[in-house]
């Protein structure tokens, strides 16, 4: 019984030192009229590019596919809790085209799209052309068809395509 208690006040203290933490960041709001959520990343580029790393307000946020879902929920940032006026947000992310050896950073600064009147999780969204779009839903996600920010990307994925500043994927024809 006694290398029971041993082992149940191990995890106490592994708990307390490492996961806590974390709880307590997410739940601290940074002011009174803010609350903490999860950020979350949703990629639309396509096939043969991902996003290795995300960026919301200088705290890392994940990475994402190409196409569709990232590495689920990273906590946190900070929403107002009654949000009445534009929230804005800087957004740095990395992409990865690993099958013709390039990678580039891309920053925009952009306001969230909140879905209901109160905060909820955090989605960002990597659309085509290296633009982003930020929704909070408290009630949905992107994979809900009744979802106020972009459709949740479904199979087949499309071939990533290129800007004219990029190099061009291999095997494509090269237009004058």
């Amino acid at each position: 019984m006694r290398c029971e208690m041993n082992v149940c006040w191990k995890w106490l203290r592994v708990f307390v030192l490492l996961v806590a933490p974390f709880l307590v960041a997410c739940a601290s709001p940074a002011g009174e009229d803010t609350v903490g959520t999860s950020v979350s990343g949703v990629g639309h580029y396509g096939k043969r590019i991902g996003v290795a790393d995300f960026f919301v307000n200088g705290q890392w946020a994940g990475a994402v596919t190409g196409w569709g879902g990232g590495g689920g929920n990273v906590c946190c940032a900070s929403l107002p809790r009654h949000p009445d006026k534009p929230v804005m947000v800087t957004v740095k992310w990395r992409t990865i085209r690993s099958n013709v050896g390039e990678e580039a950073w891309h920053e925009q600064t952009v306001s969230v799209n909140f879905a209901e009147k109160e905060p909820g999780y955090m989605f960002v969204h990597f659309l085509p052309g290296h633009r982003v779009e930020v929704w909070s839903s408290a009630r949905l996600g992107p994979g809900n068809p009744n979802y106020a920010g972009p459709a949740y990307p479904r199979d087949p994925a499309p071939d990533y395509a290129p800007l004219p500043n990029e190099k061009p994927q291999p095997n494509a024809e090269v237009k004058p």
